[in-house]
């Protein structure tokens, strides 16, 4: 195996709409090596990487990159930009030794570890249980997330992909069976992602009866202005969220706490404690006492990617 704990990495994060890239050494991304990419602006991810290298005359020997899409073996999807990433032809096309590709999400757990106390925002207080698994949920453009499991024998944890978005809408009572008709009407499917995304909320605001298609920040605004459907539409998306978090943490047994990231994540964390979160996520005796924290750092995921290098 490839020792990279000194190795010059590249490590990025590959969103649907940005990326987030750097080079690392040591498990730690590289003082002013730090760049954001539009990742409209170019035809693959080969193209953006090999001109982020070109641009610092860098020459990393190999890369560890997180991908928001599903991964099949060596292989990522990026549906939102029509991208197929390989792992070997990416290595080639870069003059690379090795590329790894993982989840977005499996990036953010596999930071938390590194993760300052300033780049977490307490949401619910409690007791995390010593060595046991804990949680990453992500909510943007689209949702997913990954389960950290301790390993004593690695330097890293045990973070196993999935693509959560996919699995049905959690309906527990007369209103969000309602919801699941009215989702599987309009948009074909009453799916996680469907409610819990971006264009989630945007859908929840529908459902309330709201008219046209206002961006998840409009609908947060009206929210805080105190327009009725927008206000049902976000206290709706926390009630759901917190079933959806509660579900995950019982699934995974992650009695070491769940940390809720992405953009949408913070956006939404300040109306989440007034309109029922908590009591839907403290719903089950074993989560009355795990800990709930949003990652505020948006750049988790590279740090992850920087840690998992470090490791091969």
């Amino acid at each position: 195996m490839t020792d990279g704990s000194d190795a010059l990495a590249l490590v990025g994060d590959i969103g649907a709409t940005t990326a987030r890239l750097a080079l690392a050494r040591g498990g730690i991304p590289l003082p002013g090596s730090a760049a954001r990419y539009l990742t409209a602006g170019h035809d693959s991810a080969e193209a953006m990487l090999a001109d982020y290298l070109r641009h610092l005359d860098a020459r990393p020997g190999m890369a560890c990159l997180a991908v928001a899409g599903p991964l099949r073996g060596e292989t990522a999807w990026m549906r939102n930009r029509g991208w197929e990433i390989q792992a070997e032809a990416l290595a080639r096309g870069l003059g690379l030794a090795r590329v790894r590709l993982l989840n977005d999400l499996q990036a953010q757990a596999l930071a938390l570890d590194r993760l300052s106390e300033a780049a977490q925002d307490p949401l619910l207080d409690g007791r995390p249980q010593p060595g046991a698994a804990r949680l990453v949920i992500g909510l943007g453009t689209g949702v997913n997330c990954a389960a950290a499991h301790p390993r004593p024998e690695a330097s890293l944890p045990l973070v196993p992909p999935s693509e959560a978005g996919n699995m049905g809408l959690p309906a527990h009572d007369a209103e969000t069976l309602r919801l699941a008709g009215w989702l599987r009407a309009h948009v074909g499917a009453a799916t996680v992602e469907e409610a819990l995304s971006g264009r989630g909320l945007t859908q929840l605001w529908g459902f309330a009866g709201g008219h046209g298609r206002p961006s998840p920040q409009e609908v947060l605004t009206a929210c805080a202005a105190g327009e009725a459907q927008a206000q049902a539409a976000v206290a709706l998306h926390a009630r759901l969220l917190g079933q959806f978090a509660r579900d995950l943490a019982l699934a995974h047994l992650a009695l070491g706490g769940v940390w809720l990231a992405g953009g949408l994540a913070r956006a939404v964390a300040p109306h989440l404690l007034r309109n029922g979160f908590a009591d839907a996520f403290r719903a089950d005796p074993l989560t009355e006492t795990i800990p709930v924290r949003v990652i505020a750092d948006d750049a988790a995921a590279v740090l992850g990617c920087a840690q998992l290098c470090a490791a091969l």
